[in-house]
């Protein structure tokens, strides 16, 4: 009698072989789990690589049309090697890769935007990253003969997996023979190629600076903080400059000494540093959903994470805060945000909603930030220091 060919009737063997039923159940998992996937079969392979597939499943795990952060990427203002980053995971299974598949020495970055980087290299060129997948893109500024004349240049990003998969950078410079007069060219990852000049303005010498280089991606526009009275957002949808308010609520007699400006679920916040003796505390202001003006949300007492971690060593001296990068970020559990502070090599966080602080992550004994570019005399923050928000997810480049 001869043998009988098998029957495939399990249920592992019918999913494995059914394409559809296949996707659907990948795009439940984690993002960590499908790239270890990759490797079970071709067909696996070829689901997973897909860019549909890709962009579908970021979509699928948003929650009330906004992704969480899974990590959050410390560095200072410097140029530094891909070491020099240091990461604080915000969920038990994070853990970012590092920046080795970069073949630059010395990078920078200047934004992060729903699961990409903006960086800058040494090398005079810009690169899309996306850390859990291991890809970059390098861009350059385009081929314009007066760029050989910039003073100025400053660059922003905007990526929104949720509506669209593509991504757009924004350049804007100024030329040394229009000194006060800028100009913004705008790059499509649609189409790889830049508009040039799309947008020129003007900024009077006498007006209060805007931080140009610190552009903030918040519901499809890009925004940049500002010192006076106004400030300035491109409507990347729109392709146009508008101004926003920047005037705040007085609340200290006393200087500001930094304004860090971020975003959280559509809304844009901003916390206030001042110029006095001992500086442990600082407001948040939010800004309000029509873009009429800031409303003060709550003054934060660093001292208070004290009482709640006695080891916290906050090194203040006068005239300088014991804290650095401060970032106001999403909770993954609750609509109202939470503010992260950097304090002697330990991350640690404020919730509004409990009033209370909370560890996030311990870095080490002896471990500081930037500390290949302290002096030995140098206050721990005396640089400023920058959080930067990022997200496991499989964006195509």
């Amino acid at each position: 009698m001869g043998m009988k060919t098998p029957i495939i009737n399990s249920a592992a063997e019918k999913i494995a072989y059914n394409q559809d039923l296949l996707t659907q159940i990948l795009l439940r998992l984690p993002t960590k789990s499908l790239i270890k996937f990759k490797s079970v079969s071709k067909l696996w392979r070829f689901i997973i690589s897909d860019p549909d597939f890709c962009l579908s499943h970021t979509r699928h795990h948003h929650r009330n049309g906004f992704l969480s952060p899974t990590a959050l990427l410390l560095k200072g203002d410097r140029f530094c090697p891909p070491s020099e980053f240091s990461i604080v995971p915000l969920k038990h299974y994070s853990k970012v890769p590092f920046f080795h598949y970069i073949p630059d020495s010395h990078v920078k970055i200047l934004q992060s935007c729903n699961g990409l980087l903006l960086c800058e290299s040494y090398r005079q060129s810009y690169l899309i990253c996306n850390p859990t997948t291991k890809k970059f893109r390098r861009i350059y500024c385009p081929s314009n003969s007066a760029y050989n004349f910039i003073s100025k240049c400053f660059v922003s990003f905007a990526f929104d997996p949720l509506t669209s998969p593509d991504y757009k950078i924004i350049c804007i410079w100024e030329s040394y023979r229009e000194p006060c007069k800028f100009n913004l060219d705008l790059y499509s990852s649609k189409t790889g190629s830049w508009d040039l000049c799309i947008v020129s303005f003007e900024v009077d010498e006498d007006e209060q600076e805007i931080e140009l280089n610190n552009g903030v991606f918040c519901n499809g526009r890009i925004h940049w903080c500002g010192y006076g009275e106004e400030s300035l957002y491109f409507d990347v949808e729109k392709e146009c400059l508008e101004t926003m308010p920047m005037a705040l609520p007085s609340r200290m007699d006393a200087p500001e000494t930094c304004r860090y400006f971020s975003e959280s679920r559509g809304v844009l916040y901003v916390a206030v540093t001042y110029c006095i003796a001992v500086c442990l505390e600082f407001d948040v202001f939010e800004m309000a959903r029509d873009y009429s003006e800031w409303n003060w949300k709550k003054r934060v007492n660093v001292g208070d994470a004290v009482k709640a971690f006695p080891e916290l060593e906050l090194g203040c001296i006068e005239y300088y805060p014991g804290f650095s990068g401060v970032c106001i970020i999403g909770s993954e559990k609750q609509e109202e945000p939470m503010v992260v502070v950097w304090a002697d090599g330990k991350i640690i966080s404020f919730d509004f909603r409990q009033g209370a602080w909370k560890m996030l992550y311990d870095l080490g004994p002896g471990i500081k930030i930037g500390s290949l570019y302290l002096g030995e005399d140098d206050h721990l923050h005396y640089e400023r220091f920058h959080a930067y928000q990022y997200f496991e997810n499989l964006s195509c480049l």
